[in-house]
């Protein structure tokens, strides 16, 4: 009987997440809880009042992906591809659905991918996800996927 060969998710492991403040506490039990995320929180480890650089540095320390809303993170210059681990913002609208979506893409897609996307920052939005990482040359490169066909 032959055997079977590991999903490239399985194999390279589910993403570790940290999120930062902006991260309302509600998402973070549901993604713990529900999706079996395996998340830490600004919140839960007594970082209030914190600055991105910070949150920035704490996520690379854990060994973790940033989980954020902030799109300051997007600052290439001040947040370098070679000083993390992976960013993960969400560009949430003020409509409701929207956090559905965001909450499933990254439970059933990213999450999951595992470290095939280390050293990347993903700007999630409701409908579609943007993927910004350095090329070969050193140039940031950005990449954008419609979630919904």
């Amino acid at each position: 009987m032959p055997k079977k060969r590991k999903t490239a998710a399985k194999s390279l492991g589910k993403l570790k997440i940290y999120a930062d403040e902006n991260i309302e506490t509600i998402f973070n039990c549901i993604f713990k809880s529900e999706a079996k995320v395996n998340i830490i929180s600004a919140v839960e480890l007594g970082y209030k009042d914190r600055d991105d650089e910070f949150h920035f540095k704490e996520a690379k320390r854990k060994n973790r992906f940033l989980l954020t809303c902030d799109h300051d993170f997007l600052n290439h210059n001040k947040f370098k591809f070679n000083q993390m681990i992976g960013v993960v913002i969400l560009d949430v609208p003020k409509e409701p659905p929207s956090w559905g979506w965001m909450s499933l893409w990254l439970t059933t897609h990213i999450v999951p991918s595992g470290k095939e996307l280390n050293g990347t920052k993903i700007l999630l939005h409701a409908l579609t996800l943007d993927l910004f990482y350095m090329d070969e040359t050193n140039k940031v490169k950005k990449e954008t996927f419609n979630l919904i066909k």
